[in-house]
């Protein structure tokens, strides 16, 4: 039995190519990078955010990046609801 792809609210499908990570953080960031809380969050040699954040794993500079781009709301910068299916 393989593993099921994730789905996003919106209806997005995760594919070979595209895991359900790069959906969300294509649909929540904004072109300047800079997020609610003023700063700019971008992501430097593979670990560490133009804020200052330092990651360990890959997967914490993508959570880091989500968690600052995300809406609270869940709608996106294309006015669609999205969702993390993992963060449930």
């Amino acid at each position: 039995m393989g593993v099921v792809p994730a789905r996003c609210a919106c209806g997005f499908t995760e594919l070979d190519d595209e895991e359900i990570a790069d959906h969300l953080a294509l649909v929540f960031t904004p072109d300047d990078s800079i997020g609610p809380d003023g700063k700019l969050h971008e992501e430097l040699l593979g670990l560490a955010c133009a804020c200052g954040y330092l990651a360990i794993a890959p997967e914490e500079i993508e959570g880091h990046l989500l968690t600052a781009f995300m809406a609270a709301d869940g709608i996106g910068l294309d006015g669609k609801r999205h969702e993390n299916p993992s963060a449930r």
